[in-house]
């Protein structure tokens, strides 16, 4: 299973559950920005790719995983992601706005923030897991 092919999957998710064409949507897209996907939506996109590969999947495993690169170090402080949280991000999920990832940002604005390779690397990483 390479990224490529799961991208295109998370891409047929979202068209079936949304009913968007697949021309719109590209693995930069932002879920809840530019394709508005709304957390029900969400709930359901996961819940198919989840059915498709077998594996579980909660959006706060992004930030569970981020938090594991930390080395001891806090990844957010009362739900707003530390300076040292943000340069895991940024070096984590690299097609996330580098505008949006800056000091402030909530747990909660970051998840606004997720693309459909963000999702895509999320199921890779489930199926990597379940894997060993």
């Amino acid at each position: 299973m390479n990224r490529e092919e799961v991208i295109k999957k998370v891409i047929d998710v979202i068209c079936e559950s949304t009913g968007f064409e697949k021309e719109i949507i590209t693995p930069g897209s932002i879920l809840f920005g530019e394709l508005g996907i709304n957390s029900i939506d969400l709930v359901e996109l996961l819940y198919n790719l989840e059915l498709e590969y077998d594996i579980s999947l909660k959006i706060s495993d992004l930030e569970r995983d981020s938090g594991k690169e930390m080395d001891g170090k806090l990844f957010e402080i009362d739900n707003i992601i530390t300076k040292e949280g943000l340069l895991v991000l940024k070096n984590k999920f690299p097609e996330i706005p580098r505008d949006k990832l800056v000091p402030g940002l909530t747990t909660f604005e970051f998840v606004l923030l997720v693309t459909v390779e963000t999702l895509a690397k999320m199921v890779l990483a489930r199926i990597e897991e379940k894997g060993k």
